[in-house]
């Protein structure tokens, strides 16, 4: 495989530590990047910054021209965006990116989704990749990666390309982006909009950005997932060896920033709400989801998602629990707590 890659979100927290690994192995990189991103960092030798959007594929094929595979990291997160924003960007972007790279005959396309695809369930604890998607609720982040992934396989099997998909956990660790898990959650503690749901003894899934992405480690999965011959036309979960509890999260958060520890909310509250948010959506009065009921699953069931098919399949081995991964973001949200501190 000619080892020449294109990229999109590598201004952002995952494209941005691959694009790194990439070129630390010797790989030359062709990255999207929109113009008003903080792109200076990529500019570097064996990188081409090639301006563009996911929704203007004018230009998106001959800018694939020559590579071998394409890594889909972009997407639209967070909070604040209209519902169909997300479609438009998550779902029918990578439409565009997936005709660009057909016309372009690259070898493999690799794509990021989001475990916020499954039908999580009360009574069900762990989720394989062959497990339901979703269907119970308008949360229009899962809804458009269950789209893009859908329209990722049918490339597939039209033999376009081979094609992998990674369904990753919250991702964490040095470097993160404003908008990222740890930073977000730091923020909601420090200003007291944060609260554990029925004690916070569900557990949070996360997995810390050496686990997907690691600048030492060949053994890294998004790279798996590019070269592997058994990744063609797989689904892969992405998730650290353990997963703590929100409790847990939240009291090393606090003991180590010395903030307050976050009160409770009853999750059935929380539901109730997404499900009175999402009615009013579905009848045109809400344009921006405050929360979905899936994401008011997430927050309160104790779900897992385990990695064995990866492990089986391609040798992937996560390493990293969540106290390490923690302990390593220290300064990182140390800084982000107190932005001014080393400047005077």
């Amino acid at each position: 495989m000619t080892k020449r890659a294109f990229i999109t979100g590598a201004t952002g927290f995952v494209g941005g530590a691959l694009a790194q690994r990439l070129l630390s192995d010797g790989w030359e990189l062709v990255v999207l990047v929109r113009e008003q991103s903080q792109y200076t960092p990529l500019e570097k030798p064996g990188v081409t910054v090639v301006f563009g959007d996911l929704c203007q594929p004018e230009a998106l094929s001959a800018a694939m021209e020559g590579c071998a595979v394409v890594f889909h990291c972009a997407a639209l997160t967070g909070v604040g965006h209209r519902m169909d924003a997300f479609h438009q960007v998550i779902a029918e972007g990578t439409c565009n990116l997936l005709q660009a790279a057909g016309l372009a005959r690259v070898q493999r396309f690799v794509y990021v989704s989001s475990i916020l695809v499954y039908e999580l369930t009360e009574n069900v604890t762990e989720y394989t990749e062959s497990m339901p998607l979703l269907t119970s609720s308008l949360d229009p982040y899962g809804r458009a990666k269950i789209a893009a992934e859908s329209a990722c396989l049918e490339a597939q099997r039209e033999g376009l390309f081979q094609v992998s998909i990674l369904r990753p956990v919250f991702i964490y660790g040095p470097g993160d982006r404003p908008g990222g898990f740890l930073p977000t959650l730091l923020s909601m503690l420090k200003t007291r909009r944060f609260r554990l749901g029925n004690g916070g003894y569900s557990r949070i899934p996360m997995i810390y950005i050496s686990d997907l992405v690691d600048l030492v480690d060949l053994v890294d999965l998004l790279i798996l997932a590019a070269e592997h011959p058994r990744a063609d036309g797989q689904i892969y979960n992405a998730c650290s060896i353990d997963s703590p509890q929100w409790r847990q999260l939240t009291t090393l958060l606090c003991e180590e920033m010395q903030l307050a520890m976050p009160g409770n909310i009853n999750v059935r509250l929380v539901g109730l709400m997404a499900v009175a948010a999402e009615g009013l959506a579905r009848i045109g009065l809400l344009g921006i989801l405050p929360i979905s009921k899936a994401a008011a699953k997430l927050l309160s069931y104790d779900a897992r998602f385990p990695t064995d098919k990866a492990e089986q399949q391609l040798g992937y081995t996560p390493r990293v629990a969540f106290r390490q991964g923690v302990s390593e973001c220290l300064p990182m949200l140390r800084e982000c707590l107190n932005p001014n501190a080393g400047s005077e």
